[in-house]
C-alpha cells in the first residue's frame, strides 16, 4: 500500500515538471509589427522549422491590426501562444498637384500617390476644397491606417473654367483662345483653327491644351444674316429658260447662297408677269425680291454666216463648222445642224453640205454649199518652197557641210510622227507629207531629209533594204569625207544613224533581223 502511494506521488511529480517544462518552450505572447510575416517558429523559444499552426488556432491578417489566439505544434507538444498585430507606423505618399475644370468635384485621393504602409489606409480632406472658385487652392488631405496612425499631405489645385462651346456668326472674325479657357494658364488651340470653313455653319470641334492637359470643346459657326441681293428686269422671247440667278445683279453673304423662284415662270405665257427671286444662305435665311420678266413671240428666224464652198484634198482632215457661226434676235437655244450625208471623202468629186440654224421659237433657216474633193497634185516648186522655209529656221550661214546634215537629221526625227503607211513612189508628196503635214513611214522620213540635205547643197542618195516582207528607205550622205548611212527614222531603241560607217550599220544589222540589209553594187562604195 505504502509503495503504491509513493508511485503514484512520483508519477504526479513528473507530470507536473513536464507541464512546466513544456510550457517553457513557447512565449506566452508576441507582438509583432503589422506587415511583417509570422511563422510557428518565430513563437517558439528555440526556433524550430518544424513547428506549425493547428489547425484550430484562429485565423490572422498580418495587414489587419488584433489579438489573435493561435496554438504551435512543435514536436510532441502543442502550445497555446496570444499573438498581438500592432501598427505603431504613420502612412506615407507623395503629393500630386490636380487641375480640373470647375464643377467637376473629386475625392481626396486623387491629391496623393505611392501610399506606403503596412495596412490599409484612407485618404480624406482636412478641408474640401472649393470646385466652383477658379484660380489655384492649397489643399491639405489626411491619410490613415487601420492602426489609427496619420499623415498630412499638403498639395495644390487648379480649377479651369472651359467653355463647352463658343457661338460665332459665319464669315465674322475667328474666337481667340481666350473665348475658350475663361480661366487658365498656358492655353493654347491643338486644332488648327485656320482650316475651319467659317463661312459655313456648322459645329466644329476644337481641342486645346490647358498646362498640358487637353481639352475638347464645339465652335458654333451660325448664320442668322440674311443676304442681301439686287436683282433686275429681263425681256425675252416665249419658251426660253429663265434660271432665278438670270435676274440677280449682285449678291453677298458670308455663306454660300442658292437662288430660287418662288414661283417658277409660266414661259409661255407673252406679256409682263411679277416673280419673286429667292435668296436662300446656308443659315436658311431668306431674302426675296420682285422682278419682272417680260415676255414676246418670236418670229425672225436665225443667220448663217461663213457658210462658203470649200475645197478636199484626199487625205487631208476637215472641218464642216469653221468659221461658220450663226446669229440670232435670240440666241439662248440656237442650233446649228449640218447635213453631210451625201459627202464621201475618198472620192473625187463635187459634193453637197447643207447648213440648218433653228431657234427655240422652232424659226429656221438653211444654207447650202459645195464640197468639191480631188487628189492634190505635188509640184517640186512647192515643197522647195517649204524646205526653204525649214532650212531658214535651222541652218546658220556658217554652219560647216557636217552641221547642217545634224540639224536635218536633228528636225527630221524630231517634228515627224510616225505611221504606218505612206504612199510611196512619189517622193515629192512623201516629202511635202512630212514636211507639212509632219506624219509618215519611213519613206516619208527619208524624202523629207533628201528634200532637205538637197536644198542644202549636201549631196545624197536613196537607200532600201533589199526587199522581203517589208521595206526600208533611208539616206546616204556625203559632207566632203565620202558616203556615210544617215536614217532619220525613229527605232524603238532609238539609235542615232547618223554618218554610220557600213561596218557599224551591218554590225546593228546583224542584231536587228536583218532591218537593213541592201544591194552593195547598186550604190558607190560607203565608208
Amino acid at each position: 500500500m505504502k509503495i503504491g502511494i509513493i508511485c503514484l506521488v512520483v508519477l504526479a511529480l513528473f507530470v507536473i515538471g513536464g507541464w512546466f517544462y513544456v510550457d517553457g518552450l513557447a512565449y506566452k505572447t508576441v507582438h509583432v509589427e503589422a506587415g511583417i510575416e509570422v511563422s510557428a517558429s518565430d513563437l517558439m523559444k528555440q526556433a524550430d522549422s518544424g513547428a506549425v499552426f493547428t489547425r484550430d488556432s484562429q485565423p490572422f491578417d498580418i495587414a489587419v491590426p488584433g489579438e489573435y489566439q493561435v496554438r504551435v505544434k512543435s514536436g510532441l507538444f502543442t502550445h497555446s501562444c496570444l499573438l498581438i498585430i500592432e501598427d505603431t507606423i504613420a502612412p506615407a505618399a507623395d503629393a500630386v498637384p490636380v487641375m480640373r475644370e470647375m464643377g467637376e468635384a473629386f475625392g481626396a485621393e486623387n491629391f496623393v500617390e505611392n501610399i506606403t504602409d503596412a495596412t490599409q489606409v484612407t485618404v480624406s480632406y482636412v478641408t474640401e476644397p472649393d470646385f466652383s472658385r477658379t484660380g489655384e487652392q492649397d489643399v491639405q488631405v489626411i491619410l490613415t491606417d487601420r492602426g489609427g496612425n496619420w499623415t498630412v499631405v499638403d498639395s495644390k489645385l487648379f480649377l479651369i473654367r472651359l467653355a463647352e462651346s463658343v457661338t460665332m456668326e459665319a464669315g465674322g472674325e475667328m474666337p481667340e483662345v481666350g473665348s475658350f479657357v475663361e480661366a487658365g494658364r498656358n492655353a493654347i488651340f491643338l486644332t488648327r483653327m485656320s482650316e475651319i470653313d467659317t463661312h459655313k455653319a456648322g459645329d466644329y470641334e476644337v481641342l486645346l491644351e490647358v498646362d498640358g492637359e487637353a481639352y475638347s470643346s464645339t465652335l458654333h459657326v451660325v448664320d442668322t444674316v440674311p443676304p442681301q441681293m439686287e436683282v433686275r428686269d429681263i425681256e425675252s422671247f416665249l419658251q426660253v429658260p429663265r434660271k432665278a440667278e438670270d435676274f440677280v445683279v449682285s449678291s453677298e453673304d458670308a455663306t454660300e447662297i442658292t437662288f430660287s423662284f418662288r414661283q417658277e415662270p409660266d414661259l409661255s405665257l407673252a406679256g409682263t408677269q411679277e416673280l419673286e427671286i429667292v435668296a436662300t444662305d446656308s443659315g436658311g435665311n431668306e431674302t426675296v425680291r420682285q422682278a419682272n420678266l417680260t415676255l414676246r413671240e418670236d418670229t425672225q428666224a436665225p443667220v448663217i454666216h461663213g457658210a462658203v464652198n470649200l475645197d478636199y484634198f484626199l487625205g487631208e482632215s476637215i472641218s464642216y463648222r469653221k468659221n461658220v457661226t450663226v446669229t440670232d434676235n435670240c440666241q439662248e437655244g440656237v442650233v446649228l445642224e449640218v447635213d453631210t450625208t451625201s459627202v464621201d471623202l475618198n472620192k473625187e468629186g463635187v459634193y453637197p453640205i447643207t447648213y440648218t440654224a433653228r431657234d427655240i421659237a422652232g424659226n429656221q433657216s438653211s444654207a447650202t454649199v459645195n464640197l468639191t474633193v480631188r487628189d492634190r497634185m505635188y509640184s517640186l516648186e512647192e515643197m522647195n518652197e517649204y524646205a526653204d522655209a525649214v532650212l531658214e529656221e535651222i541652218i546658220e550661214p556658217d554652219m560647216s557641210l557636217r552641221d547642217k546634215a545634224w540639224a536635218i537629221y536633228s528636225y527630221v526625227l524630231g517634228n515627224v510622227a510616225y505611221i504606218n503607211h505612206t504612199e510611196k513612189g512619189d517622193w515629192i508628196r512623201a516629202a511635202y507629207e512630212g514636211l507639212v503635214d509632219k506624219k509618215g513611214d519611213c519613206y516619208a522620213y527619208a524624202c523629207a531629209a533628201k528634200a532637205l540635205l538637197t536644198r542644202a547643197g549636201i549631196p545624197n542618195l536613196d537607200i532600201r533594204r533589199i526587199p522581203t516582207s517589208f521595206e526600208h528607205y533611208w539616206n546616204l550622205v556625203d559632207v566632203g569625207e565620202g558616203w556615210y548611212h544617215f536614217d532619220t527614222t525613229p527605232r524603238p531603241d532609238h539609235p542615232t544613224i547618223f554618218l554610220w560607217t557600213d561596218a557599224e550599220l551591218m554590225e546593228y544589222n546583224a542584231e536587228h533581223y536583218g532591218a537593213f540589209n541592201y544591194d552593195p553594187a547598186l550604190y558607190p562604195e560607203i565608208n
